[in-house]
């Protein structure tokens, strides 16, 4: 796998965890467990699948529409019939 920058991934991993602990309220560690091991973070973290381009908005997202369908491509940024 070709690795997505570390500093790049510091960046989305400190966003996103901070958006999902204030969105749901969960402490630090269980944060950056669901996110760190999450099919998004995995995307996020292979270079090759050019997740960084989207902004930190997108990626929380996927990672919200993963934890409720169980597949990230179910987000609205992803499909392309959606609006």
């Amino acid at each position: 796998m070709n690795r997505t920058n570390p500093v790049i991934m510091d960046y989305y991993d400190r966003k996103v965890i901070e958006m999902i602990m204030d969105k749901y309220g969960i402490p630090e560690f269980e944060a950056i467990d669901r996110f760190l091991s999450s099919q998004t973070h995995e995307w996020l973290e292979d270079r090759e699948c050019g997740m960084y381009y989207f902004n930190e908005m997108a990626i929380f997202e996927m990672w919200e529409v993963e934890m409720i369908t169980g597949d990230a491509r179910n987000a609205p940024c992803l499909r392309e019939d959606a609006e």
